[in-house]
């Protein structure tokens, strides 16, 4: 009988909030207090120093109460200025809006009736930064999300200048990235299956990068598991690169198809693929991109060749879901 290591996998997901945000207290009450006031923030940090966890935390918080709509996205993903009006007017997936204008006439509608909070995650990514400009002059509080503190300066002076408060985050050290993947194995793994000197070795390695950490404990405990372990084992751990949870455009398309259908044939996820990306690449391409999910472990390969299937990871959202 197979062993299960991995009893809870949507806590090792990118898209699982923790209860408490650990070591990121302080830049959470400040990012509350900005957001219950409407004050626009820019986050920066790191690649894996929790921006994106800190903005939806904050945005959890918001979306309990009925007067605030607060909605996250992806620039890496939603791009054009269509794609991400599209994704934050309530109820866009039920109407066909044929134009940009359409799309800003029912949103500067749905703003008089109740407040908005906008978290644009990756913002330089999006093709045009004068939406930002739009959404400041409807009241709508922004929150811009970004890897490099330099790319705050593609903006205009005048959006810049709307935008006071700025909240950098510091890669967490070994020992802080020890104790989130310590509070993630009591509630991801069976008892017994990990070791803290596999939880040290991991800390130790990815230089501050939790999500790194993260991702690469959940690859550790597939690989055992897919042997028939009871625990991980340091021949498991997989080889870290720089930034792996730092998903291609392609990637995240891909990850977000099966985050809908769950399971799907290699072909007719190659097919969806071709159908929703803009600029959409060979099956040579294809193949890359999901051998690149499969290594990071977000998906799992079924099968060989032709009759492969692929199997999200997550057992609900994943890495480009809206907060």
């Amino acid at each position: 009988m197979k062993e299960e290591i991995l009893v809870n996998a949507e806590v090792l997901s990118h898209s699982y909030m923790p209860e408490k945000l650990l070591y990121r207290e302080s830049e959470l009450a400040q990012l509350k207090h900005n957001l219950q006031n409407f004050i626009n923030t820019f986050i920066t940090g790191p690649c894996g120093s929790g921006k994106t966890t800190l903005a939806k935390k904050a945005l959890q918080c918001l979306n309990n109460s009925k007067k605030i709509l607060a909605c996250y996205i992806d620039c890496a993903v939603y791009q054009t200025t269509y794609s991400i009006l599209k994704e934050i007017v309530p109820r866009s997936e039920f109407i066909f809006y044929r134009s940009n204008y359409e799309l800003v006439k029912e949103l500067m509608k749905q703003v008089k009736e109740r407040k908005f909070v906008v978290c644009l995650d990756n913002f330089e990514s999006m093709k045009d930064y004068s939406l930002i400009t739009k959404f400041l002059s409807m009241g709508i509080c922004i929150i811009l999300i970004s890897d490099a503190e330099e790319n705050f300066s593609l903006l205009t002076e005048n959006i810049r200048s709307n935008i006071p408060s700025i909240i950098r985050l510091t890669p967490y050290s070994s020992e802080q990235a020890f104790e989130i993947l310590k509070d993630r194995v009591e509630k991801a793994l069976a008892k017994w299956s990990c070791t803290d000197a596999i939880l040290k070795r991991i800390a130790d390695t990815v230089k501050g990068n939790i999500a790194l950490a993260i991702n690469a404990l959940k690859v550790a405990a597939l690989n055992a598991e897919s042997k028939g372990k009871r625990a991980i084992e340091e021949a498991d751990l997989p080889e870290i690169e720089d930034c792996p949870a730092k998903l291609s455009i392609d990637e995240k398309i891909l990850l977000k198809i099966l985050q809908e259908w769950k399971s799907l044939p290699a072909r007719r996820l190659y097919d969806f693929y071709l159908q929703s990306a803009r600029h959409p690449k060979s099956e040579r391409s294809f193949r890359n991109y999901m051998e690149s999910l499969c290594s990071k472990g977000l998906v799992k390969a079924i099968g060989e060749k032709r009759g492969r299937v692929y199997e999200i990871v997550e057992v609900e959202g994943n890495a480009v879901s809206k907060g």
